[in-house]
């Protein structure tokens, strides 16, 4: 679980720097996130706790402060 949470927080700190490439990269540190739980690369479950982490990141990253 420490994993995960560190993994994102890299993922959150890559992408705060606004380059194209750190999307890629914030993709990928998904996908290892992913695959870390132990979650099959390949699987439609895979793909499914990628894209959900990918965005729930970029919504966090993105979301304007109440205000």
């Amino acid at each position: 679980m420490s994993r995960i949470t560190l993994t994102c927080c890299f993922a959150a700190l890559l992408g705060s720097c606004g380059t194209q490439s750190v999307s890629k990269i914030d993709w990928e540190h998904a996908r290892l996130a992913c695959a870390d739980v132990g979650i099959e690369p390949g699987t439609s479950a895979f793909d499914q706790c990628a894209t959900n982490l990918y965005y729930s990141l970029w919504k966090e990253q993105h979301e304007q402060p109440p205000g």
